[in-house]
């Protein structure tokens, strides 16, 4: 044996001694299995953290791009724990349904700014609520945790402050629906559609969809049925709260 051989046999062992260490780190990780978390993306010194404010435990997020534009926000993070560090290893960020929405048990149908063609839009959300039987409808918005607003224009943050219909002049092109705190008149949830005044029926059924679907995906706990539907989710626009 050359005298230079004991040093090559250190440095070989030294790396099959690391890699086998990644590899077993690894598999430890792909053992627990991705996990479907939630709570609030909170930004901590240079870190951004999950802080679940039920279990008060806060994770650290291990990737800060993706977290950064969720700062703030209520979120649910698709990923793998590691126990041992905190560290969630995140594969998908989402915002999340804030609990007044997941949490509510009735809601009121309110359509403003509805003439001519959007006039479709209550009875069109009424069939759709009452198929999906997740909500009581209520015919008093006094008694309704949720006030599910559907209009030909925008939703102006003025649900509780405005005395009188929208005076805003209506154009039937797009059909928007919010879904608003009745006591506040936060904006806690809202998505439109750009079908024209003769398929406004059809943009509030399928407005009604978009948000079942979101809701069922938020309840579910299972991590394969969330990332599926997450990557296969179309590009029609939502906007959530600042």
């Amino acid at each position: 044996m050359s005298p230079s051989s004991p040093l090559r046999f250190r440095l070989k062992t030294t790396i099959v001694g690391v890699v086998a260490c990644v590899l077993f780190s690894a598999l430890s990780l792909s053992a627990q299995g991705e996990q479907v978390f939630r709570g609030d993306c909170e930004k901590v010194g240079s870190k951004y953290v999950l802080h679940d404010a039920r279990s008060k435990v806060a994770y650290e997020l291990d990737q800060p791009k993706k977290a950064k534009r969720y700062a703030g926000y209520y979120v649910i993070v698709l990923g793998t724990l590691d126990k041992a560090t905190g560290l969630i290893h995140v594969d998908s960020i989402v915002p999340a349904l804030p609990p007044k929405i997941t949490q509510a048990k009735s809601i009121y149908l309110y359509c403003d700014a509805c003439p001519r063609g959007m006039a479709k839009a209550k009875p069109a959300a009424l069939e759709a609520l009452l198929e999906w039987n997740r909500f009581a409808v209520l015919s008093d918005p006094s008694g309704a945790d949720l006030i599910f607003i559907f209009s030909g224009n925008p939703y102006a943050g003025d649900y509780v402050t405005r005395d009188g219909p929208d005076p805003r002049p209506v154009n039937v092109e797009i059909t928007y629906m919010n879904i608003v705190d009745p006591k506040t008149g936060e904006n806690l949830w809202g998505s439109s559609r750009q079908w024209g005044s003769l398929f406004v029926a059809k943009a509030t059924r399928d407005l009604i969809r978009q948000f079942r679907e979101q809701l069922e995906e938020q309840t579910s706990n299972d991590p394969e049925s969330f990332s599926d539907k997450h990557h296969s989710r179309g590009s029609s626009t939502v906007t959530f709260p600042p």
